[in-house]
C-alpha cells in the first residue's frame, strides 16, 4: 500500500491541473451584502440587536403600548436573535420598530417570513431608551414583564439596502415623512477556498486504486464580488415581494441603482410599491392615544398590579 500527498498548485478557478494531482477548488457564495458598506474587519460589525420595550409616559398605566425595538446591521446571526426575543415576547403580539443600514438579504428575507408568520406590523424608526438600555450591562426592573423603559421616535430615522425586506414583511406598514427608505443593487460576495486532499491508494496490476481520500487543509484563496444577479436569485426576489403584497417592481427599482449609491424612495414611491399600508408613523404603532381607544390594540399591555397580603392577627 503507498501513502501520497497532493501537492498544492497556484491555481485557483482556472481548473488546471498539478504536476502530481488535481488540487479542487470550493467555490462559496457568500449571502449578499450591503456593497456600502464594506469594512476589513467585519467581526466589528455589531449584528442588529433586538428588545421589547414599555413606553416611559406613565399616564396609560396599567395598560401601555409596548413594542421590539430592532436596530442595526442584518448579520447571518440576526435571524436567530430575532426568534429569541420572539420566544422572550411570548403571548404578546407588539410591532416592530426598525432601524438599518442593510446587510445580508437572505437573513432579511428569513426575517421576514417569521415577522408575516406572526403578523406583526412593522414601522422604520427608532427608540430612545429611559434608564437602562440594552446596550448597558443592566437589567431592566422598571416594569414587571421586564421590559424595557423607552420612547419611539420617528425623525431622522432610515431603513436601506436589505432593511427594506424586513418591512416588507409588516402586515401594517409605516414609514413617516421623516424617515428615509433608500435601495440599491444587490452585491454577492464569492469567497474561494484552496483545499487540499490526501488519498491512499494502491497499486493493482499497474494501475492506482484509490482507497480513500480525506481533506488535509484549507486556505483562503481571495474573494470578489458581482452586482448581476442570476435568473434564480432574481426570481427569489420577486417571489419574496409577491409573497409580502409588495409590487415585486421594485426589485427593478432595486438594480437599477449602482451597489455604491442609495437611492431614497419617495413617499409616492412607497404607495406605488406597497411598501406601506397607509399613511402613518411609529406612533400610530406605538404612542398611548392607541390604549385609549374603545378597542386596544394587542400590543397595550395590561400589567398586574402587586397583590397586598393582610393578615389579621390577636395577641
Amino acid at each position: 500500500m503507498r501513502f501520497h500527498r497532493l501537492a498544492v498548485c497556484g491555481a485557483f478557478s482556472s481548473g488546471l491541473f498539478c504536476a502530481l494531482a488535481i488540487i479542487l477548488l470550493s467555490l462559496s457564495m457568500a449571502a449578499p451584502v450591503l456593497a456600502a458598506k464594506k469594512t476589513a474587519k467585519a467581526p466589528d460589525i455589531k449584528s442588529m440587536r433586538f428588545a421589547i420595550v414599555r413606553t416611559a409616559v406613565p399616564t396609560c398605566e396599567p395598560g401601555c403600548p409596548e413594542w421590539i425595538s430592532a436596530s442595526g446591521t442584518i448579520l447571518g446571526d440576526t435571524p436567530a436573535k430575532l426568534r429569541k426575543i420572539l420566544k422572550v415576547m411570548g403571548k404578546r403580539h407588539l410591532p416592530i420598530i426598525m432601524e438599518s443600514n442593510g446587510g445580508n438579504v437572505d437573513a432579511a428575507m428569513e426575517m421576514g417570513r417569521m415577522i408575516r408568520k406572526r403578523g406583526l406590523d412593522v414601522a422604520v424608526g427608532n427608540t430612545r431608551f429611559d434608564g437602562c438600555s440594552p446596550d448597558q450591562k443592566c437589567k431592566p426592573d422598571r416594569y414587571a414583564d421586564g421590559a424595557y423603559a423607552g420612547l419611539p421616535y420617528p425623525a431622522g430615522t432610515y431603513c436601506l439596502s436589505a432593511c427594506p425586506y424586513i418591512l416588507a414583511a409588516g402586515e401594517k406598514r409605516f414609514v413617516g415623512p421623516w424617515a428615509l427608505v433608500g435601495v440599491h443593487q444587490i452585491t454577492q460576495v464569492y469567497t474561494q477556498t484552496r483545499i487540499t486532499y490526501e488519498t491512499r491508494y494502491r497499486m493493482v496490476n499497474g494501475k492506482k486504486k484509490i482507497l480513500d481520500k480525506r481533506i488535509i487543509g484549507r486556505k483562503p484563496a481571495g474573494s470578489y464580488e458581482r452586482t448581476d444577479l442570476s435568473k434564480g436569485y432574481r426570481k427569489k426576489l420577486l417571489t419574496y415581494f409577491t409573497e409580502m403584497g409588495v409590487d415585486p417592481a421594485l426589485v427593478d427599482r432595486m438594480l437599477a441603482i449602482p451597489a455604491k449609491d442609495i437611492s431614497v424612495l419617495t413617499q409616492d414611491e412607497l404607495v406605488q410599491y406597497k411598501l406601506v399600508t397607509g399613511a402613518g408613523d411609529v406612533g400610530d404603532l406605538t404612542a398611548t392615544r392607541i390604549c385609549e381607544q374603545e378597542t386596544k390594540p394587542a400590543n397595550c399591555v395590561e400589567l398586574k398590579q402587586p397583590v397586598t397580603k393582610v393578615v389579621s392577627r390577636v395577641d
